[in-house]
């Protein structure tokens, strides 16, 4: 008797997705990370942890707090998003728009998502995005490592039909 146990050495999953806009074009793409990727899942709890931490004095606020949903956007920019394509930031300057190709970087995405004027739209285009390739990723998982079996038996036994009549006469 052996106890097979399935190593799994990698569970970091991405995929290039492309962003459309109404009309169907596309206007970015994003290579983007699985939702359960660890550092992002840290992100996460430190982001619903921040309440604990802080407490709910809100008459005392500091100049680096943010909002939630910006650490939220915060987490997503940094750990969800691993490289884009085409992603052209257009800044007014002196009068005149000037526009920059810009390379993914944690900081840029963050800029992205808190400043850009789509920025909840691409977030959630993002977060979604991470949802379906964690769902197929852990689908194939499944199917690769197959269903383990339980190491219990968790079936009742059978019990036994029980006399109806006692071997004592009544008297």
């Amino acid at each position: 008797m052996a106890l097979k146990v399935g190593i799994v050495k990698s569970s970091e999953v991405s995929k290039w997705c492309q962003f459309k806009n109404a009309a169907g074009e596309v206007q970015a793409e994003f290579k983007i990370r699985g939702i359960a990727y660890k550092p992002f899942q840290v992100a996460m709890e430190r982001a619903g942890n921040q309440i604990t931490s802080k407490g709910y004095d809100v008459m005392a606020t500091d100049p680096t707090d943010k909002l939630y949903h910006e650490l939220l956007m915060d987490a997503c920019a940094a750990h969800l998003i691993e490289d884009w394509k085409g992603v052209v930031f257009a800044e007014v300057v002196d009068g005149k728009t000037a526009e920059t190709d810009m390379p993914y970087t944690a900081g840029n995405a963050s800029k992205l998502f808190n400043l850009g004027d789509i920025g909840i739209s691409l977030w959630l285009f993002i977060k979604t995005e991470a949802q379906k390739i964690q769902e197929d990723a852990d689908m194939d998982k499944a199917v690769i490592l197959g269903k383990s079996l339980s190491s219990t038996n968790t079936k009742k036994p059978m019990r036994q039909k029980r006399r109806t009549k006692s071997n004592r006469s009544n008297s």
